[in-house]
């Protein structure tokens, strides 16, 4: 009897295991991952995900997702502005994608709304030309008392004008370097790593501080992922080889954050070397005593590190 038992529990598992097989390959495994995640976790950890997956190749996932998402969240201050912009590089039908940014651009022209900084996040995200579209707007909050908004309307303010490009990245590399607030030097040094341009001359600049920095410093990884991502095609192999090392050496010494960090980073400027460490991360190895696999932050930097996987493989 007991046997008959057995025999059947191996077989149920069986069938389960050919209807749900578990994927053979780290693409596979990251693909899986990422639809994981957009399917089970809330909010902005599902808005990276969706993301992810737009960038990848997969914008149906996420549109299909966050159609839902706008039923659900559609009037939620702050949220319904990443919902949005989700929903711009998702949609297929022009209509409805200017549907959707039309109702990011009223967003931003409400000067006393609840979502000014999401929205000229999200447009600068866009590289909406807002300083064209809505000058008014963008003067008032280039002057803004608010400095995470106003760092924010430097970088969407740059969009529509190759002079004001070069002259706000010039003011973000400045920020990075001497700003005494250290979210104000962060979000510089963010922005500077989605334009990803810098002349060799100011990259130079971001390396020595990156290189120059202490591993305890609150910066530290912060400059070496906008060193690694923000490196012209003359970059000193030599420094840029550091700047490589050091980030990746002693990844299980950093703070969830900072993996999520460094494997965005590796999204960019990765290649097949790295694939074993974002593995690693995917799989949350050495994440006892750091952070709980479990949470939202742990979800973040597994889907981070899928993105950074795909995105390698594509390349090579």
């Amino acid at each position: 009897m007991m046997l008959h038992l057995l025999i059947g529990m191996l077989s149920a598992i069986n069938i389960l295991s050919m209807q749900n097989p578990t994927p053979t390959t780290p693409q596979k495994q990251a693909l899986a991952e990422l639809k994981l995640i957009i399917a089970n976790r809330q909010k902005f950890i599902k808005a990276h995900a969706a993301e992810y997956l737009i960038w990848t190749g997969h914008a149906d996932v996420a549109l299909k997702e966050f159609l839902k998402e706008e039923k659900l969240h559609g009037t939620e201050p702050k949220y319904r502005v990443v919902i949005w912009r989700i929903l711009v590089q998702a949609e297929h039908d022009p209509e409805r994608k200017k549907m959707w940014l039309n109702k990011m651009y009223d967003a931003y022209k409400d000067l006393n709304g609840p979502d000014r900084t999401h929205a000229t996040e999200a447009l600068a995200k866009l590289q909406q030309p807002v300083a064209n579209l809505f000058p008014e707007v963008t003067s008032k909050t280039l002057v803004s008392d608010d400095r995470n908004l106003q760092t924010y309307a430097v970088w969407a303010s740059s969009y529509g004008s190759e002079i004001r490009m070069k002259v706000n990245r010039e003011e973000l590399l400045h920020r990075v370097l001497t700003d005494t607030n250290a979210i104000i030097r962060r979000i510089s040094a963010y922005v500077l790593r989605k334009e990803q341009e810098l002349s060799t001359q100011q990259w130079d600049k971001i390396t020595a501080a990156a290189l120059a920095a202490h591993k305890t410093d609150e910066l530290y990884v912060a400059l070496l992922t906008t060193a690694l991502v923000t490196a012209p095609a003359k970059a000193d192999s030599k420094k840029l080889a550091q700047v490589d090392e050091l980030l990746t050496k002693d990844v299980h010494s950093f703070t969830v954050g900072e993996r999520t960090e460094i494997a965005q980073a590796l999204a960019e400027k990765g290649t097949k070397i790295h694939l074993p460490l974002l593995i690693d991360l995917m799989k949350d190895k050495d994440s006892a005593g750091i952070y709980d696999p479990a949470s939202d932050e742990g979800a973040d930097m597994r889907a981070a590190a899928a993105y950074a996987i795909l995105k390698i493989n594509s390349r090579h």
